[in-house]
């Protein structure tokens, strides 16, 4: 069970992490910080590289991937 008590939300949220167009190591990094979509597409590339210990530009990657991720959904 994940933290919030709920495995279901757990594998929906690592389905849509899983559909990020980015390497697989970045989505398992994603992962197992438990970001979640809707958060990603609200976190500056600064917030997300300190958060992660990762380079601003693979960070700007991610950012990317998520809000193209976000937009499917909103439409």
């Amino acid at each position: 069970m994940g933290l919030n008590g709920s495995t279901n939300n757990d594998n929906n949220n690592n389905s849509r992490i899983n559909k990020l167009d980015i390497p697989d190591g970045l989505k398992e990094i994603l992962i197992n910080h438990q970001f979640i979509i809707e958060k990603l597409c609200k976190l500056s590339a600064e917030d997300l590289s300190m958060a992660l210990g990762i380079d601003n530009s693979v960070a700007r990657l991610i950012l990317d991937a998520a809000k193209k991720v976000c937009d499917e959904v909103e439409h």
